[in-house]
C-alpha cells in the first residue's frame, strides 16, 4: 500500500485511516468540531506505518484540512544518527530520494496536490514533513472576466 498518493496527496494510515486534502473535521475524528472561517490545530495519536511510527498534526482553515505534518515518533533501520534515521524513514515513506543527505537541508517539491517539504531542525536533529494542500478546484475562487 503506498502511503502518499503523489496525485491527490491523500496519506493513508494501516487501519483504514486516510487525510485528503479538504476533508472536514469530523470527517477525521467524530469527536473533533471545527468552526468556518477559523483555523484549527490538533494531533493524532502516533500511528503505525511501515518503517516505525509517526505523529500527525494536521491543520485545519476554515473548517477544512489544510495541511498536515508528519513528525517521525519512532524508526527502524540502521543509520547513523537517530535525525538521519528519520530523515531516511520519511524520505522512504514519502517515496523520495533524498538530493541532499549529507548537508540535511530542507527539500520542497510542488505536487499536483500543493507541496511537500520535508526538512531537519539543525539544532535538535529531528526531521519532519509538511504536507500542504491547495485550495481544490471546487473552492478556488473564480478569476474576474
Amino acid at each position: 500500500m503506498m502511503f502518499l498518493t503523489p496525485e491527490t496527496g491523500e496519506l493513508r494510515f494501516p487501519g483504514g485511516l486516510s487525510l485528503r486534502a479538504g476533508m472536514e473535521a469530523r470527517e477525521i475524528d467524530p469527536h473533533l468540531r471545527s468552526l468556518p472561517g477559523q483555523e484549527a490545530v490538533f494531533c493524532l495519536p502516533q500511528l503505525p506505518v511501515e518503517g516505525g511510527l509517526l505523529a500527525p498534526v494536521c491543520v485545519l482553515e476554515d473548517g477544512r484540512l489544510a495541511a498536515v505534518r508528519l513528525t517521525a515518533a519512532a524508526v527502524t533501520g540502521r543509520h547513523e544518527t537517530p535525525g538521519e534515521r528519520q530523515r531516511a524513514f520519511l524520505f522512504a515513506l514519502l517515496g523520495l530520494k533524498d538530493p541532499c543527505p549529507d548537508t540535511r537541508q530542507s527539500v520542497q517539491v510542488t505536487a499536483p496536490f500543493g507541496s511537500l517539504t520535508l526538512y531537519t531542525d539543525p539544532l535538535t536533529g529531528q526531521a519532519g514533513a509538511l504536507v500542504e494542500y491547495g485550495k481544490p478546484a471546487s473552492t478556488a475562487e473564480e478569476a474576474p472576466s
